[in-house]
């Protein structure tokens, strides 16, 4: 099962970094990731293997983290190369042990250092934040998946927050919708251009 988290590594000179990513947790007490080789995430795991993952039930951390510049409030990890969210329901500290390289990516694999439990969870499921992650994955995948698919999923997923969703949800789902529509409009400018693929 992949639990949607966000990892936080550091750089060789320091500087952390908050990524949106899926996690696997397997009962022997290791984790898995897939991570483009594009990404400063990789770039960190690859000079310090080792980070935090953040589980947090704040949706907008996610999107804010994924689309925009942002770092959240957090302290940095005395064990690995990562910060804990002060926002964080849980923290688990990893080290990676184990690369498996792929075709633009790679399967990192390691050990869990400690696991923190710093708040408790939000009891319940509300799908409008279940709806605001679809949506976040659907507009990080611009350029990827069908524009058709994207679009979609989007309108799915602005009625299903509309009719679920609390004030964190209806704010994620603000956020996503003015990249969104950034993204269409130019888009929208370059098909219109001469040579265009599109």
């Amino acid at each position: 099962m992949i639990i949607e988290t966000i990892v936080s590594t550091r750089s060789a000179s320091g500087s952390v970094n908050f990524a949106p990513m899926g996690a696997t947790f397997s009962s022997d007490g290791r984790v898995v990731f897939v991570v483009y080789h594009s990404t400063q995430t990789y770039r960190n795991l690859e000079a310090n293997l080792s980070g935090v993952i953040n589980l947090v039930s704040d949706v907008t951390l996610f999107v804010k983290t994924a689309l925009y510049d942002f770092s959240p409030a957090h302290a940095l990890s005395n064990h690995v190369e990562g910060g804990i969210m002060d926002l964080a329901e849980e923290a688990v500290e990893f080290e990676i042990d184990n690369i498996e390289p792929m075709e633009g990516k790679s399967k990192l694999s390691g050990h869990v250092v400690s696991r923190k439990t710093l708040k408790t969870p939000e009891a319940g499921l509300n799908r409008g934040r279940i709806a605001a992650i679809e949506a976040l994955i659907a507009v990080t995948r611009i350029g990827v998946l069908d524009r058709m698919e994207i679009a979609q999923t989007m309108e799915r997923s602005r009625e299903i927050v509309n009719k679920t969703g609390g004030a964190k949800e209806l704010e994620a789902m603000k956020l996503i919708e003015e990249v969104y529509e950034k993204a269409i409009d130019v888009d929208s400018e370059d098909s219109g251009k001469p040579g265009s693929k599109r």
